[in-house]
């Protein structure tokens, strides 16, 4: 289970959902989506523009480990911009 799968499992729990299964299974993957589309665009609005072909490029051709490797040596403060992405959507979320 990532990070984000993790995180949006205690959404759910703290949202307090009383949904059939099958209905949660699909809140939870809009979840996952919607978080991984949140950290995306903040990468891509982040990462200086001479390095967004290079990272383009590395989406269609890169292992999931290059692709990490490579925002975490152009953004140096990924972790913690994530995680305010991650604060704000449960804000939103929660709210």
């Amino acid at each position: 289970m990532t990070n984000i799968e993790s995180f949006v499992d205690q959404l759910i729990t703290e949202k307090n959902l009383q949904e059939p299964s099958e209905v949660l299974t699909q809140i939870r993957a809009d979840l996952i989506e919607a978080v991984e589309d949140r950290i995306n665009a903040m990468i891509l609005a982040t990462l200086e523009e001479h390095d967004l072909e290079a990272f383009e490029d590395l989406l269609t051709t890169g292992t999931t480990e290059q692709i990490e490797s490579f925002v975490k040596n152009h953004i140096t403060d990924i972790d913690e911009r994530v995680a305010i992405e991650l604060l704000n959507f449960k804000t939103t979320y929660l709210g």
